[in-house]
């Protein structure tokens, strides 16, 4: 083809594109990273914020276990017990004793804090609280006398009627209590819902049986009666342990046909040294009637006998259970309190900074009614949960047991 024609085809309609720069090539992935890159330097990032809230949970969570595991990861110098009031030197019997307790079971009522509803509240929980004393306190207190002489003076007390116990069923040692009789008998004349005459009828009840627990069902007339269970001065003695909820039972209550008390009175080898015919049937077990009548007769006398029959109404306290139930909420927290360390062990500054904490809102205030740590910590200690011991260096230390 000749050169001229070559020349003009060679030049043709086509669209050159123009050249670009000489440079480095760059591939996918480094085009990305740089987008990427200048993505994030353009636009602020979310991830720090998204992580922050968990670095700050986890933070929070090594803190409480640093606090609550590892604080004490050793246990405390135990350089022997420590009385409960060693500095207080004017208890030396039983009724100053009890009056301590009561005089420093709450703390003030601040005056500014709580709004007027949750003051009126707290202020009328306290004036119905009753001024009960439990005996597992009362011994914590007096430290200093053993408890054989507490407890003979405690006796003397309840035979010359100075002092009245009473007993909640199937609570343990926390559900028996002291109050003085002056106490019971003021709450007993303040009431709105007995009468005269039925005041009068059980007043003379309680002076003529100092040391009496239970009321016999003909003691007093049936009208009486019900408004003494209506206002809370008595309650049925039907609440009795049966054999199989003796858990938290005193041991004269778990008395049965079948045990030691019972069949120690009989010859060895009898039919009654192992509880009788009908010794399954009457300790709770498998159902059906008596085998025959004398059997049923002599079941009869024997409930007599344990005083069953007779008594169907236990004397009582109106607000027992409230009282019963905040100290078994403040004795669960301060048992709760020392689970959560390694040894079950703390010093008594640092568990009463955490009962304080919080101020108003605090466990003190928001869940146990503003009661003082000294009632919290001598009520665990008389109902044998804590123990108080000297540690030589952080002042004294608290032991769960």
């Amino acid at each position: 083809m000749p050169k001229s024609l070559r020349s003009i085809l060679g030049g043709g309609n086509r669209v050159r594109k123009p050249s670009r720069p000489t440079g480095p090539r760059q591939t996918s992935t480094t085009a990305s990273t740089t987008t990427a890159s200048q993505s994030s330097a353009t636009t602020p990032s979310s991830s720090p914020r998204k992580r922050q809230p968990s670095q700050s949970r986890r933070k929070n969570k090594t803190e409480d276990d640093d606090e609550n595991g590892e604080l004490f990861a050793e246990k405390l110098e135990d350089v022997g017990l420590a009385t409960l009031l060693a500095s207080e030197l004017s208890l030396r019997d039983v009724v100053q004793a009890m009056r301590y307790i009561r005089a420093h079971m709450f703390t003030p009522v601040p005056e500014t804090g709580f709004k007027s509803s949750r003051r009126t509240e707290l202020l009328r929980y306290r004036a119905t609280m009753p001024p009960l004393v439990t005996a597992g306190h009362l011994h914590a207190v007096l430290t200093a006398a053993s408890p054989t002489r507490v407890e003979r003076e405690v006796a003397e007390l309840l035979g010359k009627g100075v002092l009245r116990r009473v007993r909640v069923e199937r609570r343990g040692g926390g559900g028996e209590a002291l109050i003085e009789t002056p106490m019971l008998v003021e709450m007993l004349r303040s009431s709105s819902t007995v009468s005269d005459a039925t005041e009068a009828a059980y007043i003379a009840f309680l002076k003529t049986n100092p040391t009496a627990q239970t009321l016999g069902r003909k003691t007093l007339p049936d009208a009486q009666t019900d408004e003494l269970v209506r206002a809370g001065f008595l309650t049925s003695a039907a609440t009795r342990a049966t054999p199989g909820t003796t858990l938290h039972v005193r041991p004269e209550d778990r008395t049965t046909l079948t045990s030691i008390e019972r069949v120690s009175q009989f010859a060895s080898g009898t039919l009654s040294a192992v509880g009788g015919q009908n010794a399954i049937h009457l300790a709770g077990g498998s159902g059906g009637a008596y085998a025959n009548a004398a059997a049923a007769a002599a079941a009869a006398a024997t409930a007599a006998g344990n005083g069953s029959e007779g008594a169907d109404y236990r004397i009582a306290v109106p607000g027992h259970g409230r009282h019963l139930k905040l100290a078994e909420a403040a004795v669960d927290w301060l048992r709760e309190t020392l689970g959560r360390t390694k040894w079950g062990e703390g010093p008594e500054v640092w568990l009463r900074e955490r009962f304080e904490g919080g101020g108003l809102y605090g466990p003190r205030w928001k869940e146990l009614q503003g009661v003082e740590w000294t009632w919290v910590l001598g009520e665990a200690v008389g109902l044998g949960v804590v123990e108080v011991f000297q540690t030589g260096s952080v002042g004294r230390g608290v032991r769960a047991l």
